[in-house]
Order: C-alpha cells, then sequence, then structure tokens
C-alpha cells in the first residue's frame, strides 16, 4: 500500500493539472513528492545521463522550493529549527554540486580546471540545462549556508556558469537564466545603491520579457531584493498583489512555480510592517 501511495503521488505531481489546494493546503505531500522522487532516483546503481539530470534537478528544486521556503518561514518564531531546515537544504545543495559536476566533467574532463579558470572550454547549447542547475546549486549552497565564508567564496563560480549559459542560450527556460542573475547580482559584495538597482532591473526586465510576463517569481524576487531592501513599499505591495491575482492556468510551465510564488507573495505581504518603517 505504501508503494502504491507513493507512485500516485508522483505521477500526480508530475500532472500540470494537479489541484491547487493539494498544493497549498497540503505542503507535506509535495514535501512527500520530492523526497520520494530523490529516494527513488538514488536507489537506482547506475543513472542515465538523463537520470542523474533529473536528480540534479529535482534535489536543488527541493532545497529551494521547500526546505528553504519552510526555513524563511518558521525561523522568526523557532530560530533552531529554521537553522536546521536550512542545514538539511544545505546537504542537498552539495549533492546537487557533486551531480553536477560530474555530469559535465564526464562530458569535460577540464571541467574542474575551467572553474578555476585554468583553462578553456568550448560549450554547446545542449550544456545549458546542466551549467544552470549547478550554478542554482552552487548559490542554493551559499544561500543556505547562512553565510558560511567558505561558500561566499563561490559566487564567482555561480556568475561564470551563468555567463557561460547565456552566452550558448540566453532564452533557455524562458527567462530562468536572467532571474538567476538576478539573484546572483543581490549577492555581489562589490555592488550597492544605483548600480546594484540598476543591474538587477536590467536582468528582471530580460526575465519578464522572455518568459512574457507569465513567471510570478520574477515580480516576488524583485520585490524582495529592490523594494523590500530600497524600502519601496508601495511598489512592494503593487508587484506581490500583482502576482496573488495572477490565475496560475495561464502557463503549464510555471504553474507549479507560480502557486509556489502566490504562497510566498501571502506570506511576505503579512509581514509588510515588519519590512517597511514610515
Amino acid at each position: 500500500m505504501g508503494r502504491l501511495i507513493s507512485l500516485l503521488v508522483i505521477i500526480l505531481f508530475s500532472l500540470s493539472c494537479v489541484p491547487r489546494v493539494l498544493i497549498t493546503e497540503h505542503p507535506k505531500l509535495v514535501s512527500y513528492y520530492f523526497t520520494k522522487k530523490i529516494e527513488s532516483l538514488e536507489k537506482k546503481k547506475d543513472l542515465t545521463f538523463d537520470q542523474q539530470r533529473a536528480l540534479l534537478k529535482t534535489k536543488v528544486e527541493y532545497g529551494f522550493g521547500i526546505l528553504m521556503e519552510e526555513s524563511d518561514r518558521v525561523i522568526d518564531d523557532n530560530y533552531n529549527l529554521g537553522v536546521q531546515i536550512s542545514r538539511n537544504a544545505y546537504i542537498e545543495f552539495n549533492e546537487a554540486k557533486k551531480i553536477g559536476n560530474s555530469i559535465l566533467s564526464n562530458t569535460y574532463p577540464r571541467f574542474d580546471s575551467w572553474l578555476k579558470n585554468g583553462t578553456e572550454i568550448i560549450f554547446k547549447s545542449n550544456d545549458v540545462f546542466d551549467l544552470y542547475w549547478l550554478a542554482a546549486a552552487f548559490g542554493g549552497a551559499i544561500r543556505s549556508s547562512r553565510g558560511n565564508p567558505f561558500e561566499v567564496v563561490n559566487l564567482p563560480v555561480v556568475k561564470k556558469l551563468l555567463e557561460t549559459a547565456i552566452n550558448l542560450n540566453s532564452n533557455w527556460g524562458r527567462g530562468a537564466l536572467y532571474s538567476a542573475m538576478m539573484n546572483y547580482t543581490s549577492s555581489r559584495p562589490d555592488l550597492f545603491g544605483d548600480s546594484m538597482v540598476d543591474s538587477i532591473s536590467y536582468f528582471y526586465e530580460k526575465a519578464l520579457i522572455a518568459s512574457d510576463s507569465l513567471n510570478a517569481s520574477v515580480y516576488v524576487s524583485y520585490a524582495e531584493i529592490i523594494d523590500k531592501k530600497y524600502q519601496n513599499k508601495t511598489e512592494f505591495e503593487q508587484k506581490l498583489h500583482y502576482v496573488i491575482q495572477m490565475d496560475d492556468k495561464n502557463d503549464k510551465d510555471f504553474r507549479l512555480s507560480n502557486i509556489i510564488a502566490q504562497e510566498r507573495a501571502k506570506w511576505l505581504l503579512s509581514k509588510t510592517d515588519e519590512y517597511f518603517f514610515e
């Protein structure tokens, strides 16, 4: 019976028609879906190329969409629990880094040297998937480490991976690369003030165009990265209300991420008084 339930949950969440209420009111089922999918792949002795890619992607999605989201929600009320969940995410991101590095190293034996600027590699457009998800894994490890200097030093790696992917195919993922650049740019210690706002706004506009303005997470990211930081309360609220009113059925590719973004928008709006000082 347990295996049957696991199979049904995996099949259900693999479909674009999964009921919204199942995602928003039963977060444990969503987490269960990701953990069972990861376990299923990890049990296989010899993963195919596509299975390795699936494991890389799923671990990063689980780390960001489930674990880090939960950590953000609980850390103010229960700091120790929030930190522990963040540590669990850190484990997933580091495992994802190993998988992504292995995938690219198998194709390009000098990949580790390339990451350290020790050699040159001519990548192909098919590598964008792996470059992006490896960059996301590095970014997730940096964020979930909560400022660990041994992880923060990898920021240039994130930049190199993303810029390489953009040069190969800037339209890949319908704005995913530009959205990732928004988050990377927000972490740069050498940018501040107008320079940071201009740089992030540039990638924000690019991400909106590439996604036909259908990716709700782009609006939420900008609201958090720029509007919250620079105390633009009106713009902050406008973007988040707009996200909440978006029809999650407009684009099946963004449906799950949009539902998660809408729930985050609601949570952020509930904390407006804590974020803005007027």
